[in-house]
């Protein structure tokens, strides 16, 4: 390489007692950056978006790391950001020279140059990127764990330790996506979501723990639980790549595979769900959307449910 090739990174999620901490790592066109990159945390919520997406247009490779909630409490919060930091390098579909990171602690276990830049998520455009697009996809997310628990509004604040969010957990306990390890969290039951060998929990547990995959795997949740009135309700509703997919979830323990629940999908349930699917894009006028019918089953036979993803799983009749 004839000039210095910068790969900036940053994270999300440090602080929080819910969700996940998201890392990414950006290479920008050094002929094309987009004018007002700074820290995400002194832009709008409004501009974060539109920079984010300016940012994935223009830059040459962007890479995203993830660590949930059940990692960070084995392993800490300080060990988990550094995976995701490692994970979104890693996930670069480019060359690079050189990591800059924010702050004052160098990534471990990282084979390559890297300089620790304090205060970089204002001051190199790179790592300011990175925090954008960390930012914009962490809080995507939260938005997406508010359609799976309402009460806890992670909409407004994000799974941060807001007065209404502490309150919320005094009163309700904690959620599957709080960190059991962080204070106060650690002192709230859970109170609302067990579900092994509790089969009355079953069918409702089973659509929580669908939507938290979808979350997982990039989707957008859209609606949990989407009322049609007299048609009756979709479980879960979300986006990806443009597409909109209509989940339908079956939930079961004790059998030794899917087949029963997979059949419980009969063609009036196929046709139901596509009644209601095509009132929910009449009502949010949405024209000629790719659309995706999918079934996801939730085994409760083990203490750790087991879940199964079948895409296009039927075409509406």
């Amino acid at each position: 390489m004839n000039h210095k090739v910068i790969a900036g990174v940053d994270e999300a999620g440090r602080g929080p007692l819910a969700g996940p901490v998201v890392a990414s790592a950006v290479i920008l066109n050094p002929n094309d950056i987009p004018e007002g990159l700074r820290d995400s945390k002194k832009l709008s919520e409004k501009r974060r978006g539109v920079l984010a997406r300016e940012i994935r247009s223009k830059a040459l490779a962007i890479g995203v790391g993830i660590v949930h909630e059940q990692d960070i409490d084995r392993n800490n919060i300080l060990q988990a950001t550094f995976e995701a930091m490692r994970q979104a390098i890693s996930n670069l579909d480019a060359d690079f020279s050189q990591v800059q990171v924010d702050g004052n602690h160098k990534i471990p276990g990282l084979k390559m140059d890297q300089e620790c830049i304090i205060g970089g998520d204002d001051l190199v455009p790179e790592i300011s990127a990175a925090s954008i697009i960390a930012k914009t996809t962490r809080d995507a997310m939260m938005i997406s764990y508010d359609k799976l628990f309402p009460e806890y509004s992670f909409k407004s604040h994000k799974g941060y330790g807001s007065k209404m969010h502490m309150e919320t957990l005094r009163e309700l306990g904690r959620t599957p996506v709080h960190r059991r390890s962080f204070r106060p969290v650690d002192s709230c039951p859970n109170k609302n979501y067990q579900y092994y060998k509790q089969e009355p929990s079953y069918g409702r547990m089973g659509e929580i723990i669908a939507g938290m995959y979808l979350i997982r795997n990039g989707y957008h949740l859209l609606e949990h639980s989407y009322h049609a009135g007299r048609e009756g309700e979709l479980d879960l509703i979300a986006s990806k790549s443009e597409e909109v997919i209509f989940v339908e979830v079956k939930s079961f323990a004790g059998e030794t595979d899917d087949s029963l629940a997979l059949e419980r999908v009969t063609p009036a349930k196929q046709k139901q769900i596509a009644r209601i699917a095509e009132m929910y894009l009449e009502k949010h006028e949405i024209d000629q959307p790719e659309c995706r019918f999918d079934i996801i089953t939730v085994n409760f036979s083990e203490p750790k449910p087991q879940i199964n993803h079948y895409t296009d799983a039927f075409l509406p009749l």
